[in-house]
């Protein structure tokens, strides 16, 4: 049995992009996703890690948020706090007044 030789193909970084948003659709594990388009692993991971560094993160829009109004509360109602722990350390915590 020969062992599997992999075709050396120059690509850009946008068919990079491609590949890995394919394989991100594709259900497909890495190493089954490299061995299925011929692709050393190596190299697939390497280019996953530039491209992650020069992806923008996603900006959020006025869009993306939801406002909630506020229903009058009773005079008597009692105040709140609210704490809300982030984890490593963090917490947030809110209070009426």
């Amino acid at each position: 049995m020969t062992p599997h030789r992999h075709r050396y193909q120059r690509r850009t970084p946008e068919q990079w992009q491609a590949l890995l948003d394919e394989h991100q659709q594709s259900g497909l594990s890495q190493k089954a996703f490299c061995l299925e388009k011929d692709l050393l692993p190596a190299t697939f991971r390497n280019w996953k890690r530039r491209l992650a560094h020069l992806t923008p993160e996603p900006q959020s829009s006025a869009s993306d948020w939801l406002e909630l109004p506020l229903a009058p509360a009773p005079s008597d109602s009692p105040r709140w706090d609210i704490e809300l722990d982030l984890g490593n350390g963090l917490c947030l915590r809110l209070r009426t007044r």
